[in-house]
């Protein structure tokens, strides 16, 4: 069993950790202000470029009518004609056709970039007027009007700082989001590498010596890593075996008090169990998750690219179809990988689930219709479905009932990284090499992910646990559906989640942003929100349910908050209302995620035939029916009601669903449904 790190490993480990994330964040803002003084330096000369173009179009077109012998007070349409350049380019604020001649050519804002000293203050300016909504590179280009050899008058073009600051804000938080990114996977890599190569060692080298102080002379756990640790603990064994040695051959003298004292310190102990960790499971469930993340940002694009009249269906259809394809075969697929996990172990299973996974990617890079991407991503789930239980049951088996909260929360945040991370670098990939190229990525990633979880995972985790036979998926679903405190938690809480992440936050959000005029990229920020505030705010949710141990309490209230939630946009029709409640849903969530899978797992254990697998495969193909669920309803809601109406029904209707499981939780006659 797993416990909590404690002593010297846990202290170098937390010191490690916020030496990295403060060298990282210390490297990303001198990144973030390196690439804005970059770009606006790059920036201002290619408008004022196109400013000055802008002009001279102008100012030929006129002196092409004065040619003609048009005077020019007697030119007809050069407002509209000016007005519609200004329309089509976004970079000029306004053009004017005056008399006279020019007092000057051009003129721009000087940048202060050279030294480092000035980059950084010029890019502090630059971020200060990104915030702001203000910016220095205003300016403007002038171009003589000739007639007859003399200048009867003049065309100035003035640049937008409207549009310097919109793309500047582009630029800086796509700097923001791509960091987040990188940061996420040098975390990730750093909480292994530092746990296989520094904790590890120490915590192992830890119980030895505490074990030798109780008297236990057995052979004590090691590391594989040729450390000072391991040399350590090697040199204990080695003191220890040629004890149990000694004993032996006194034994072999015929000497019985031998006996008692072998018992007593453990010396005929030879073999040192191997204890299994959540790390295991963490970086090559991560790898996998960012490769199938990798398509999310651009999958209904690469269909509408690929679509062929010959399809299944309409267009508008096939552009969702993989989507729900890939929803409806996990829940299918779900409750069996739960069985074959039980049966064959997790480690097997997630080397086998890589097989449909890889052939789903291979399929989309060779797809030539959009039929052939719903067959392909169709495929990948059947992988993805037993991957990620065989993930999630591996670190279910290895947790104890102090740190369950604590422990699912880590799988939580793996997964919501993961998303974060995948489909920030999905999207800039398919920019930079195409759709297809972007399932060769995951190709190698997956395999990656596969080689790292055959050099990981425990083979002896997996195995039904405390003896149990595992039950098969009709047995466990008719076992589970007759424990009316999980049904409850599924039906109450875990669908309602899901309704609201699918149906508010996927379909919802979206649409409801594009008809404020918020563009794409605003759109995906906000959305990704969601998932930036879960990461940190999940471990201190699960270690605060641990610490009271009131699970299915705190999934009940999260659950009616989240309905409250929503009720926020109600008459509050804004871009900053939609991301005031997009982040508030974050917190709210990151209260549910790990604390629901506990509190499923423990009305799980009161079916003393249902194993942890098949609790958390059936919980997981239940989440799928509000997945689906979810998006049809707030559809068919915004068919008859408008967007501030729907999101206030569905709050209404959330808040009033938790209500009701906390009332059959609190006057429940016989329990069932009180947490422990």
């Amino acid at each position: 069993m797993s416990r909590a790190s404690t002593g010297l490993d846990a202290s170098l480990g937390r010191r490690l950790f916020l030496a990295t994330a403060l060298s990282m964040l210390v490297a990303a803002a001198l990144s973030v202000l390196t690439t804005i003084t970059q770009y606006e330096d790059q920036l201002q000369p290619f408008i004022l470029a196109k400013t000055e173009s802008v002009a001279l179009k102008v100012r030929n077109d006129i002196e092409y009518a004065l040619s003609i012998g048009v005077p020019l007070d007697k030119l007809r349409g050069v407002d509209k004609f000016v007005a519609d350049l200004t329309e089509v380019h976004p970079e000029l604020s306004k053009i004017e056709v005056l008399s006279g001649p020019a007092s000057a050519v051009s003129s721009s804002m000087p940048s202060e970039a050279g030294s480092f000293a000035g980059s950084l203050k010029h890019g502090m300016a630059a971020i200060v007027g990104i915030a702001t909504g203000q910016t220095t590179g205003a300016g403007f280009a002038s171009a003589e009007i000739m007639s007859g050899g003399q200048a009867v008058g003049h065309v100035i073009a003035h640049t937008n700082p409207a549009f310097v600051v919109e793309q500047m804000q582009s630029v800086f938080f796509d700097s923001i989001v791509i960091l987040m990114a990188v940061t996420l996977v040098a975390v990730e890599i750093v909480v292994v590498l530092t746990g296989f190569s520094i904790t590890e060692p120490l915590r192992k080298l830890e119980k030895a010596i505490s074990l030798r102080a109780k008297g236990d002379l057995g052979i004590y756990e090691n590391s594989s890593r040729d450390t000072l640790p391991k040399r350590f603990v090697d040199q204990l064994n080695a003191m220890n075996a040629a004890l149990a040695e000694r004993v032996a051959g006194l034994r072999r003298a015929g000497v019985q008090a031998v006996d008692q004292i072998a018992e007593r310190y453990h010396l005929d102990r030879r073999d040192a169990p191997s204890e299994a960790t959540i790390i295991d499971a963490r970086i090559p469930l991560f790898v996998f998750c960012v490769a199938e993340e990798l398509q999310k940002s651009f999958l209904p694009l690469f269909v509408a690219e690929y679509y062929q009249p010959s399809d299944l269906f309409d267009k508008n259809i096939m552009v969702g179809l993989p989507i729900s394809c890939f929803m409806f075969v996990i829940a299918a697929i779900t409750p069996f990988a739960g069985g074959l996990v039980d049966r064959f172990g997790n480690r097997r299973l997630f080397l086998l689930g890589l097989l449909p996974a890889l052939a789903g990617y291979i399929g989309c890079y060779l797809a030539r219709s959009a039929d052939d991407i719903v067959i392909a991503r169709s495929i990948t789930a059947v992988g993805y479905a037993i991957i990620t239980i065989s993930a999630q049951s591996y670190i279910a088996a290895i947790l104890t009932k102090e740190n369950r909260a604590k422990g699912m929360a880590i799988f939580v945040g793996v997964l919501m990284a993961a998303t974060m991370c995948g489909t920030a670098i999905g999207g800039i990939l398919a920019d930079w090499l195409g759709y297809k190229s972007v399932f060769l990525v995951s190709i190698g990633l997956a395999s990656l992910a596969g080689l790292l979880g055959f050099m990981m995972l425990s083979r002896d985790v997996g195995v039904a646990q405390g003896g149990k036979k595992p039950a098969g998926a009709g047995s466990a679903i008719a076992s589970l559906i007759q424990n009316s405190r999980f049904v409850l938690i599924v039906l109450f809480c875990a669908i309602p989640a899901k309704i609201i992440l699918t149906g508010f936050l996927y379909l919802f959000v979206p649409i409801y942003l594009a008809s404020l005029e918020a563009s794409q990229s605003e759109i995906g920020r906000i959305m990704m929100l969601y998932s930036l505030i879960i990461i940190p705010v999940s471990p201190l949710a699960s270690s605060f349910a641990d610490r009271v141990n009131r699970n299915l309490a705190i999934v009940i209230g999260a659950t009616i908050m989240s309905g409250i939630v929503l009720l926020g946009l109600y008459q509050s029709a804004s871009v900053a209302a939609v991301l005031a409640v997009v982040a508030a849903l974050g917190v709210v969530h990151a209260f549910i995620k790990a604390p629901l899978i506990v509190a499923a797992m423990e009305a799980a254990e009161q079916s003393p035939d249902i194993t942890r697998t098949s609790a958390l495969s059936l919980l997981r193909t239940s989440e799928r029916i509000g997945s689906v669920a979810g998006p049809v309803l707030v559809a068919a809601m915004l068919v008859r009601l408008d967007y501030q109406t729907t999101a206030a029904v569905l709050g209404v209707a959330i808040a009033a669903i938790g209500l009701v499981m906390a009332l059959i939780s609190v006057f429940g006659s016989k329990g069932e449904v009180a947490d422990a």
